[in-house]
């Protein structure tokens, strides 16, 4: 099996190939592999509903959007994955969660989330408000 995102479009995007993905997305992660412009394009397509993957993905992209920062902030509460947490937790130190959660709480309507969106919200809203 290769290791590459580019290679492997079709695990990364299809909903149901959580291991598969988390397997490439961890391999990236321990081996600090940057990402090019095409893989780049990939990971911002991809619905993945396992906080794990979500927090790698944002990791990966490390771009300063909202979304992407709910991303980092759910890898942040990883306790499993300790690089993923210690690094999200450095790329978040110059993000507000609180700003990225109000702009998909006030400021964006549900109607408007796109299907990305839509899942990272919901796996933040199950990390960061379990009750």
């Amino acid at each position: 099996m290769s290791f590459s995102i580019l290679n492997n479009k079709e695990t990364i995007l299809y909903p149901n190939s959580q291991f598969e993905r988390r397997v490439i997305l961890q391999y990236y992660l321990d081996n600090d592999i940057q990402i090019d412009e095409e893989e780049r394009k990939i990971l911002l397509e991809c619905i993945a509903v396992e906080p794990e993957s979500i927090g790698i993905i944002g990791c990966l992209l490390n771009d300063k959007t909202h979304l992407n920062t709910l991303r980092l902030a759910i890898g942040f509460m990883n306790k499993s994955n300790i690089k993923l947490a210690n690094l999200a937790t450095k790329y978040l130190e110059e993000l507000s969660i609180e700003e990225a959660d109000n702009y998909y709480y006030v400021e964006k309507g549900f109607d408007e989330f796109t299907d990305v969106e839509k899942d990272v919200e919901s796996v933040y809203n199950i990390v960061y408000f379990p009750y």
